[in-house]
């Protein structure tokens, strides 16, 4: 007779290898899987494009076109002032610099004026036209000019003055144009007569007809 105990001892030992592979092959799977999640993947760097020229700042914005003011012109011209050569009077340039808003004739002429009036002297050269006179305006073109005075300008001196006096406007007034025509004004008014001895004035003057007048060479 069998022994029961004999014959359950095969099983039991089967199963309980059974179960013991089964262990060890999870056990592998399980360390499998988390040693593929532990391993760390190479860590992917992009390359950084290199910057163009010209692309790694931007400029700072130009600022907005300001609007030029009109600017000075530098103009030269001649101032008439008398000079007493072996007792005969004459009239001698002298060039002057002048700074004005624009290329006028009309401008740069009274500009001119108003620095003969300025009494511009050296000892060999000096104004017959009274200190006090101004110019009140003048306007010019390329052949005409109108110059009118103050009153002052017929005040005082005899008739050599007058003429020297008169002598500066006309050439003064030609400086940019010696064959130009010249009309002279006192307070708006024309002046034909000069002075108390009645120096007549050509309207228009001219520097041909001024120096025929008084005949001077």
């Amino acid at each position: 007779m069998r022994d029961p105990m004999q014959e359950n001892t095969k099983p039991v030992g089967i199963i309980a290898a059974m179960a013991a592979l089964l262990i060890a092959v999870g056990g592998g799977i399980t360390w499998w899987t988390l040693s593929t999640r532990q391993t760390v993947e190479p860590e992917v760097i992009s390359p950084v494009p290199s910057p163009t020229p010209g692309a790694t700042s931007q400029p700072s914005p130009l600022p907005p076109p300001q609007t030029q003011q009109p600017g000075t012109v530098e103009k030269t011209v001649e101032i008439y002032r008398v000079q007493d050569q072996n007792g005969e009077i004459a009239w001698v340039p002298t060039p002057v610099t002048l700074e004005v808003e624009e290329d006028d004739p009309g401008v740069v002429l009274e500009a001119a004026f108003r620095r003969l009036l300025a009494q511009p002297t050296d000892e060999n050269r000096f104004s017959e036209i009274p200190p006090p006179t101004e110019v009140l305006s003048v306007q010019a073109n390329s052949n005409e000019v109108y110059v009118d005075l103050s009153p002052e300008f017929t005040t005082g001196g005899g008739s050599a003055s007058m003429i020297g006096r008169l002598g500066q406007v006309i050439y003064t007034a030609t400086s940019l144009n010696p064959d130009g025509k010249v009309w002279i004004s006192v307070a708006g008014e024309p002046l034909e007569i000069l002075g108390g001895e009645g120096l007549e004035v050509p309207q228009p003057a001219t520097r041909k007809n001024f120096e025929a007048q008084f005949q001077f060479n």
